[in-house]
């Protein structure tokens, strides 16, 4: 499986309380290819090559060594808005309610006060897709029927995009547990045995089936985090990359919050 670069984050406890999580280590790794050029892999991660040469302590001038594991840039995620526009009598609080929302995620996105006065006829952006509490329902109906603890798959994906449906990465990851396209396929040939609707629903299935299957090939829960995130022939070989260990631990710290009954935002 390839390499997934998806949501990851800092302290557990912040990462719990935040919509969209960030790791504490700035990089991801890639392994130059043959035919590689610092100015091809720069621009891949949306960086400059003073950087890229910078970050790993290389010459720009020199040929890269197909093989070598470079550190970049981590990607980013993008989140798919629709405007809103404020109603007479709206509150920042009523229409977090209504979408789903924090009041947090609103005023970050829209440079908001959230104790500010908010005005009829304000154009808003809030993140487009289904809500939060529809989203955490399909969680916790396809970890029943593919025997995931809710509290795991729950964590695993607001790890993954904070429980909304339309993250995208820049490697391309999609949706509520951030899905690559080709583990996208390969849980539909070998897990499902079936087309997979490409919804929101159909997201969270194939993630949940997904951490089932690592869950049964690795047999601990550290390793098949680590899998999801790293790609499972990577953790065969390699084990759990030191960039990967801050992104398992928020998840299980996540997951014991949520079985000791402490609410997600």
């Amino acid at each position: 499986m390839n390499v997934k670069l998806s949501i990851v984050s800092v302290a557990a406890v912040v990462a719990f309380g935040s919509a969209v999580c960030g790791r504490a280590e700035a990089y991801d790794r890639y392994r130059v290819q043959p035919g590689d050029t610092l100015t091809a892999i720069a621009a891949r991660h949306h960086t400059s090559v003073r950087a890229l040469a910078r970050i790993n302590k290389l010459d720009p001038d020199r040929y890269l060594l197909a093989g070598a594991v470079l550190r970049v840039p981590e990607a980013r995620p993008r989140v798919e808005l629709m405007p809103y526009l404020v109603r007479p009598g709206d509150t920042l609080t009523q229409i977090a309610l209504d979408h789903g929302l924090s009041v947090a995620e609103i005023a970050r996105l829209n440079d908001l006060d959230p104790d500010g006065v908010l005005f009829a006829g304000r154009r808003l952006l809030l993140p487009a897709g289904p809500s939060k509490d529809t989203i955490r329902a399909s969680i916790r109906r396809w970890a029943d029927h593919y025997r995931v603890p809710r509290s795991l798959a729950l964590a695993l994906a607001w790890q993954e995009s904070g429980h909304q449906a339309h993250v995208v990465s820049a490697a391309g990851a999609v949706g509520v547990m951030q899905v690559m396209p080709g583990t996208w396929r390969y849980v539909e040939r070998f897990l499902v045995g079936r087309s997979v609707p490409r919804t929101a629903d159909g997201n969270v299935r194939v993630g949940v089936a997904y951490l089932r299957h690592l869950l049964n090939t690795f047999g601990n829960t550290q390793l098949a985090l680590a899998a999801y995130l790293q790609g499972e022939r990577s953790v065969q070989t390699e084990g759990i990359y030191h960039s990967s260990r801050q992104y398992v631990a928020n998840i299980l710290a996540i997951a014991d919050r949520l079985r000791d009954g402490a609410p997600l935002s």
